[in-house]
């Protein structure tokens, strides 16, 4: 999936805090209660199915059932596949949109030009996760990395890489 150069190693390897999964999860995990709602509820309001009724509701139950668990795979999946590596030379960024969809995007270090940490909130405050923007020399946009654990942790390592890989550059190039 992801080739590395020559000499190239991954220093460091980080995915979405887990807090982000968590509040992509509640809405699923909601929608999963919503078929024992509906036969608590009828069966507190004494309601009588006839056979048909009653296994046609529980093929419904079972489908909803399904279908918000094969949700919930989908959003762990995606929470899984997005990953951020800084490796000796460059930093990726691997971003899955869905199950057939997914972004790569890299830079090499020596490009970087200024990283930014963004913590906004309460909660991201208290559970240490923040955006990181990278700009990079000749880039029309920023690199936004969001939702990083321990950002300052992620910038600090960025930084000594970029120094370090801007440092071999300019040895390799004569220039000090």
């Amino acid at each position: 999936m992801i080739n590395l150069g020559e000499g190239e190693k991954v220093v460091y390897e980080v995915r979405k805090h887990w807090y982000i999964l968590l509040v992509e999860s509640l809405v699923t995990s909601a929608l999963f209660l919503v078929p024992w709602v509906v036969f608590f509820g009828l069966d507190s309001l004494n309601v009588e199915l006839s056979n048909k009724e009653g296994t046609l509701l529980f093929f419904f139950a079972v489908l909803w059932l399904f279908m918000t668990w094969i949700t919930f795979m989908v959003i762990w999946t995606n929470y899984y596949l997005d990953v951020w590596l800084i490796t000796t030379k460059r930093i990726i960024d691997i971003e899955q949109f869905s199950l057939f969809s997914r972004d790569m995007s890299e830079f090499r270090l020596d490009r970087i030009q200024d990283v930014t940490i963004e913590v906004k909130g309460i909660l991201p405050t208290l559970l240490h996760f923040g955006d990181v923007h990278v700009q990079t020399a000749g880039a029309d946009r920023d690199f936004i990395i969001k939702g990083v654990p321990n950002p300052y942790k992620f910038r600090d390592i960025l930084v000594k890489e970029h120094d370090r890989a801007a440092a071999e550059v300019s040895s390799k190039s004569g220039t000090r």
